[in-house]
């Protein structure tokens, strides 16, 4: 095999390793950011459904009282919003004590969600995003967002979209040693959580996470239906490959051109 058949074959090799799915491929998780909107805004796209109305629902933790609620509600959008769902969350934290004295708290929530989330933007220029989070006023029928005492009004440190091959999850992280972030404290009222998409809703239980272990799960909104799949919007490490690739594109076409001129 002469050399330039052994680079053409190692090149060719390159570029299949890399078009080609990995064997060992770990799951794929997508942090979808927690942006900001505010209340009148959000009231002013999204009206609520017909016959959907709010789902205020308990949870408990073991060896702790009635622990909290999952409050859900279901959008319709409007105007720049045609054609979106708008699934609102809040998480709230009673200001109540395990049996140990300690006051509870809620680390993190997850609910199967079925339906990819999809970005948008509702002013010029804006980054597009799947979530949005609501800190200033009441959206639909769930309650104001509260600061626990002595606190702030506390927003998830990351929401997470996992795809799975059949179904896909959500995840709302408070506990966050990363970004040295604690879980949403007793007496808190959670921002709201606004997560978009174009898939109808029904309904899932919700798994929330504590030192101590679940009793009672609440069922919230979810989506339903269309293909699972990674939410469309370009992972800095692809933007950064693809760059690589044109300029190595780029770089042989320099070289081909100065040889042909020489």
């Amino acid at each position: 095999m002469n050399k330039f058949t052994f680079a053409l074959a190692l090149w060719a090799g390159l570029v299949l390793s890399l078009a080609g799915p990995s064997v060992h491929a770990t799951p794929i998780v997508q942090d979808l950011g927690t942006p900001t909107m505010t209340a009148a805004e959000f009231n002013s796209l999204f009206q609520a459904i017909p016959g959907a109305a709010p789902i205020l629902s308990s949870y408990q933790f073991y060896n702790t009282p009635t622990t909290g609620m999952v409050d859900s509600q279901v959008f319709q959008g409007t105007g720049a919003a045609a054609g979106l769902y708008a699934y609102a969350y809040q998480i709230a934290v009673n200001n109540v004590s395990d049996t140990s004295g300690q006051p509870t708290s809620v680390n993190s929530a997850t609910l199967a969600f079925n339906g990819t989330p999809t970005p948008a933007s509702f002013t010029t220029g804006g980054t597009p995003s799947s979530v949005y989070v609501v800190t200033d006023g009441q959206v639909g029928g769930i309650n104001l967002p509260q600061a626990a005492p002595g606190s702030v009004i506390q927003t998830p440190t990351s929401v997470a979209w996992m795809p799975g091959s059949k179904t896909g999850a959500l995840t709302f992280q408070y506990l966050d040693a990363a970004q040295n972030t604690g879980p949403l404290q007793a007496g808190a009222n959670s921002a709201t959580i606004v997560v978009l998409t174009n898939q109808p809703y029904t309904t899932q239980p919700v798994s929330l996470q504590n030192a101590d272990p679940q009793t009672t799960y609440p069922t919230a909104y979810s989506a339903q239906g269309g293909t699972i799949q990674e939410v469309p919007v370009p992972e800095p490490a692809t933007a950064l490959a693809w760059a690589g690739m044109i300029g190595a594109v780029a770089l042989v076409r320099r070289v081909r051109r100065n040889r042909q001129a020489a």
